[in-house]
């Protein structure tokens, strides 16, 4: 499956993949990683409340997680982004509402456009929604979605059409 929206990203070779039950296709992006050192991928799924929703996939416990409306949220059903070419992927510093430019939009509803950002969380990096509306990454972690203003970072294409 092609990254939604913008026509720009059709080229870069970044693609979701199908996956479930701990699946870690070929190239997967890394997302981050758990306090015990566990590597994170990024991954997407349509919450409950009908959000597709970045966030991250946690191979040892089969799920992909994400977060919707203060609530952590898992998938054994998910999409995983890949990329056979990882050095035209960088993690870019931000804050607030600043959407860095090439920012790779991963999902999203009727409200407003999802992109990947994560932070540091709980002992390791824990992988996201950036919703530059709100001001924040929410990262899903021990059954809540929590919200991280500062000291985040947006997953970007340092290639990008003109």
């Amino acid at each position: 499956m092609a990254l939604p929206s913008r026509s720009c990203y059709r080229d870069t070779g970044a693609a979701w993949v199908l996956a479930q039950n701990g699946e870690v296709p070929p190239n997967a992006v890394p997302a981050g990683y758990e306090a015990n050192g566990q590597i994170t991928y990024v991954a997407r799924f349509v919450t409950t409340g009908g959000q597709l929703a970045p966030g991250k996939l946690f191979p040892p416990y089969r799920q992909a997680y994400s977060s919707y409306n203060g609530i952590e949220h898992s998938s054994y059903i998910y999409q995983v982004l890949t990329h056979p070419n990882q050095q035209e992927l960088k993690w870019v510093p931000s804050n607030g509402n600043n959407l860095p430019t090439g920012a790779l939009q991963a999902g999203g509803d009727y409200k407003s456009p999802l992109y990947i950002g994560r932070a540091p969380f709980q002992g390791g990096i824990c992988c996201g929604k950036f919703e530059p509306t709100h001001n924040c990454v929410y990262l899903p972690w021990g059954g809540r979605e929590h919200c991280v203003q500062n000291n985040f970072e947006v997953l970007c294409l340092t290639r990008i059409c003109e």
